[in-house]
């Protein structure tokens, strides 16, 4: 049986447990994964690719490579691949400052300057030569630290790493897309040269539209060696220094994937701290050590992030965005807004 065919297998038994309350499938999930550690990214992650399909809210917008590419001013949106500047970033708001969460993976590479990214509720503070990647379908929000913040990003889609014909043996040196790894890495001189070198290349060849007949095949080449030289440097950082998680930050890690699919109807510690099978009280002293935040605090964000990608989309009444996130009513719903953000959620679209 293939990969595929045992994710698509367990994946069906999870949908048919899922309506199932409690410790019952949780424990189903953690089992499976178990037994099948050695799939490119953790079992928890490929159930929730299934399964929130059908707990969407609203059926929240993605941020696509086509909003981003229009958004930059590229003449003809990109679907699939799409090199940008932090530059061309600026001048829409939507697309800094706020909660995104986009439909394709990004590589930043940071060229001067300092900035915060906040990547699944966990913020990342960023200066030159460091490169942080925003994972498939991950909520994020970069904040800029500093007017001399610069960086270069590229942007592609899952089909797009299957279309590029990087050969089957190489994908397994990819590990890095997995959210098991730390999004955030620290470079060389040398390093970022390379990488900044080879992404104003494949800037050049995704911008040239006209009299380009291997245009795509050259874009793929250059994807390719992107990748096997990002997969190099972190192959060598590997052997100075573990860049894994750490068992606390596994633990980190966990609770945010759960809370993902949980925040609507469960905002108890207690009950993450049973899904990890550790105590309440170790869970709320692991996050606070890794993120400087509690439980509690985490759990509130990750509400108030998908209030403010709700409302963000104004065809959104908030009464319905006070129902998507399984609040009483409006009035409770704007009366916990406030309390986090210290504005109503009127308020909060008014700013938009």
């Amino acid at each position: 049986m293939s990969e595929l065919s045992k994710v698509m297998w367990i994946c069906s038994i999870a949908r048919n447990i899922h309506s199932i309350s409690g410790q019952v499938y949780l424990y189903f999930i953690y089992t499976i994964q178990t037994f099948y550690v050695y799939l490119s990214d953790s079992f928890l992650d490929l159930y929730i690719n299934c399964i929130m399909g059908e707990k969407q809210l609203l059926s929240v917008h993605n941020y696509t490579l086509e909003d981003i590419s229009k958004d930059t001013g590229r003449a003809i949106p990109a679907k699939e691949f799409h090199i940008f500047t932090y530059e061309e970033l600026t001048p829409n708001e939507k697309m800094t400052e706020r909660p995104i969460r986009s439909d394709h993976f990004v590589f930043g590479l940071v060229l001067n300057g300092e900035a915060t990214v906040r990547l699944s509720l966990i913020d990342y503070k960023l200066k030159k030569n460091d490169l942080f990647i925003i994972r498939h379908g991950v909520i994020h929000q970069l904040n800029r630290g500093n007017e001399k913040f610069s960086m270069i990003g590229m942007g592609f889609s899952r089909d797009f790493i299957g279309a590029s014909g990087i050969p089957p043996k190489y994908v397994s040196l990819f590990d890095f897309l997995g959210s098991q790894n730390n999004p955030h890495y620290c470079l060389s001189e040398k390093d970022v040269s390379t990488l900044h070198k080879l992404l104003l290349l494949l800037r050049e060849k995704d911008l040239d539209q006209e009299d380009q007949p291997f245009r795509t095949e050259l874009i793929n080449h250059g994807f390719s060696m992107f990748m096997l030289e990002f997969a190099t440097i972190v192959k060598r950082q590997s052997i100075i220094t573990n860049t894994r998680l750490t068992r606390k930050e596994d633990i980190t890690m966990s609770f945010i994937r759960l809370l993902h699919i949980h925040f609507k109807e469960e905002r108890s510690v207690r009950f993450y701290a049973n899904a990890l099978f550790v105590t309440a009280r170790h869970l709320t002293k692991t996050l606070k050590e890794v993120t400087d935040k509690t439980g509690g605090e985490l759990i509130d964000d990750m509400v108030i992030t998908e209030a403010k990608i709700l409302l963000d989309d104004l065809s959104i009444p908030i009464r319905a965005v006070a129902e998507a996130l399984n609040f009483n009513d409006q009035y409770i719903f704007s009366k916990f807004f406030k309390n986090i953000t210290g504005i109503t959620p009127s308020d909060y679209r008014s700013s938009i």
